[in-house]
């Protein structure tokens, strides 16, 4: 084995530590390994409990479940003598070692401190102590009695794996200048509930079957979920997508079989719902024939129910687990996903991809290491507020299996991340724990978890505000006709007034129910809606001032392009006595200059306003003004000027007080009247 001591740096580092006064305790943990005697291989694998394993601080530690991300020697229950060497980036003189057993408890015989001579100082021997009662895990503390008069370099491990029937694991190794024990620190986040009560939801939704994968809408309202048939034997025999709507007052009514096309004789499953809860994302490729192929779907609700599920295309997508999780950002325009390829960090990674249009997504791009473990990392969930991500994982210490995590989105790459923290012991069991879905408001979490019967199943937790993603509003309702407000067939768009962020457009049919949006508050939201023959009422909805989760219904209008119907362009606000037209204001002109290019006969009446501020010539005059540059720019897009006719009102016409600023603004307005079809 290599030995890489480099002794004149280390000798360097070890002077300046012992003439710097202590401050307080500091754990260092292992760089880097110096020697090993062997490791467990698993095949097309590359880190799996390797020796650099052991590297850093603990993996999974205190979890003391058998995991791949710690080092495990090759010859398990063996007379071979199995050791590690480590060394660290720091020299210093030390008065502790700790050791995370992770599993297999008792085996160690021997810990060895080499200066940076590589002289060996005995620090620890197991021939010399008492034997204890073993458990599956635990820290190993080394207290000596005095701070070593050397530095030490490397640590080495020499353990007897025959003693310790089973496998025998080492997660970290660390170092001390203190007699402070050294303790394996789970992650808890701060906002963690300290209580939570867990509702099992009981008949409605659950059954003597698996119920696994739930998936909330954003209101709250449906829950889709898998259920796993199986039969008196344990055999599966059909897993299927379920889904259970909440009454009036709360309560989950009787699920139902989603049916066909989403359901057939193979194993189907929801993976995510859009926000509006009009398209899901659904497991495996449904072909033509039937039957189902690797990767991702997605069906649309019609008139008539679900549509016959369409391919999802990702560039490059391979994934080499027979399992996987998707999940898709509140604006539909970034996905998560659970699954193994050639750069994955150990088993399944979560990877990022980007849409490019209506059905196609970019290549997936590994998350980083801030986030994957080298063991499973697995149920990704994005929360409403399009920051917060949700996962699962055995791959950081936790309370047994697999925990919950939480991390924070820190800019737009999707690349970097806050060090995830567990959700706490009152949300995760020593059990698996999976699947976390929160509905827009936050107020409820929606988890995976093994019963009392060993068999999984859906409960509800009430989360405290603490513990909630950053609050959201909800924004819906319908795009109606100005003139009999019966509901119109239209695309809406919803444009932030914050470049940093997405706009984002939807379909809305009236005969699948009203549109919604999904978004940050402290914002301010252009939405304009269109339909052929229809011209756009720009509405601006304002959540600057807004602090806390809130769901509005809102309508949307058009107006008929009928002779006589009149509009207000909400998106016309002039500066006191400017005339110059502003960015909002040219995407209204866009879209009436493109209806009367559709339209070759269509003519309009252009009205400008004033407030009553200044001096009455002055105030017709500047009203003028502002249309004549409406005029001037629809020419410019193409539109004939006969076509264009104009009138200016001054302040003569007001629709609102005059007393404040905020009321003169409505005045300050352009308003317009179809003359001609």
């Amino acid at each position: 084995m290599v030995k890489m001591l480099k002794k004149s740096a280390f000798f360097l580092l070890f002077l300046l530590k012992i003439i710097s006064p202590t401050l307080s305790q500091k754990t260092y943990w292992a760089s880097k390994v110096l020697e090993f005697s062997s490791e467990k291989v698993i095949p097309f694998q590359t880190t799996e409990y390797k020796a650099v394993q052991a590297l850093g601080k603990p993996n999974v530690f205190p979890s003391h479940v058998v995991s791949t991300a710690a080092w495990e020697p090759f010859f398990t229950d063996g007379p071979n003598v199995e050791y590690i060497t480590v060394g660290f980036d720091t020299l210093m003189s030390i008065r502790q070692v700790a050791i995370a057993e992770n599993y297999g408890q008792g085996c160690i015989s021997k810990v060895i401190a080499l200066d940076t001579e590589s002289n060996p100082h005995i620090l620890y021997d197991i021939n010399n102590k008492p034997l204890k009662p073993l458990s599956k895990g635990k820290m190993l503390n080394i207290y000596l009695p005095e701070s070593t008069s050397y530095g030490v370099a490397a640590i080495k491990l020499i353990l007897n794996t025959e003693k310790i029937k089973g496998p025998n694991q080492i997660d970290a190794i660390g170092i001390s200048e203190t007699i402070e024990p050294i303790k394996a620190m789970i992650k808890v986040a701060a906002d963690a509930p300290k209580k939570v009560y867990r509702e099992n939801l009981g008949k409605g939704v659950n059954s003597r079957h698996q119920e696994f994968a739930p998936v909330i809408s954003s209101d709250g309202k449906t829950l889709f979920y898998t259920r796993n048939y199986m039969s008196m034997f344990g055999k599966e025999k059909d897993q299927d997508v379920w889904f259970s709507v909440q009454d009036k007052d709360g309560n989950w009514i009787k699920s139902k079989n989603i049916g066909y096309p989403i359901n057939n004789n193979d194993k189907n499953a929801v993976f995510s719902v859009s926000a509006d809860g009009r398209e899901i994302l659904l497991m495996n490729k449904y072909n033509k024939d039937g039957k189902l192929s690797p990767g991702i779907s997605r069906s649309y609700r019609t008139r008539d129910g679900w549509a016959y599920p369409e391919e999802v295309k990702i560039d490059n997508y391979y994934n080499q687990s027979p399992n996987a999780e998707f999940a898709v950002s509140p604006d539909g325009s970034v996905m998560v996903m659970s699954i193994q390829r050639k750069n994955t960090t150990g088993k399944r990674d979560l990877y990022v991809a980007f849409k490019k249009d209506k059905n196609t997504w970019t290549e997936p791009i590994n998350m980083g290491r801030q986030l994957n473990t080298f063991e499973h990392d697995v149920t990704p969930f994005i929360a409403a507020d399009g920051k917060t991500l949700y996962f699962s994982t055995q791959g950081l210490p936790g309370y047994g299996d697999n925990d919950i995590f939480k991390s924070q989105r820190l800019d737009e790459t999707w690349q970097l991340w806050s060090e995830p923290e567990n959700l706490g012991p009152a949300i995760n069991t020593p059990n698996w724990d999976g699947y976390f879905t929160i509905p827009a408001s936050g107020d409820y979490a929606f988890i995976c978890s093994i019963n009392a019967s060993k068999k999984e199943d859906i409960y509800r937790l009430e989360l405290p505000k603490t513990a909630k993603p950053e609050p959201v509003a909800i924004i819906s309702g319908n795009v109606l006709s100005t003139t009999d407000k019966k509901p119109v067939e239209a695309l809406l768009t919803m444009t932030p007034q914050n470049d940093k962020l997405k706009p984002e457009i939807k379909n809305y049919d009236p005969a699948t129910g009203s549109f919604s949006f999904v978004v940050p508050l402290k914002e301010i939201y252009d939405f304009v809606p269109y339909a052929k023959g229809y011209l756009a009422i720009n509405e601006i909805v304002d959540l600057s001032k807004e602090i806390s989760y809130r769901e509005i219904k809102k309508d949307f209008y058009l107006m008929p392009l009928e002779v006589g119907n009149k509009g207000v362009l909400n998106s016309f606000t002039f500066e006191q006595g400017e005339s110059k037209l502003q960015a909002p204001a040219l995407k209204d002109l866009d879209r009436i200059a493109q209806a009367m290019l559709d339209f070759p006969t269509l003519e309009i009446l252009f009205e400008g306003h004033t407030d009553n501020q200044g001096d009455f010539q002055l105030n017709l005059k500047l009203s003028e003004e502002r249309i004549e540059e409406v005029k001037t720019y629809l020419i410019s897009r193409g539109v004939p000027t006969e076509r264009i006719t104009t009138k200016g009102w001054g302040q003569t016409r007001p629709i609102a007080s005059n007393t404040t600023e905020e009321r003169r603004k409505l005045n300050r307005r352009v308003e317009f009247t179809i003359v001609k079809k």
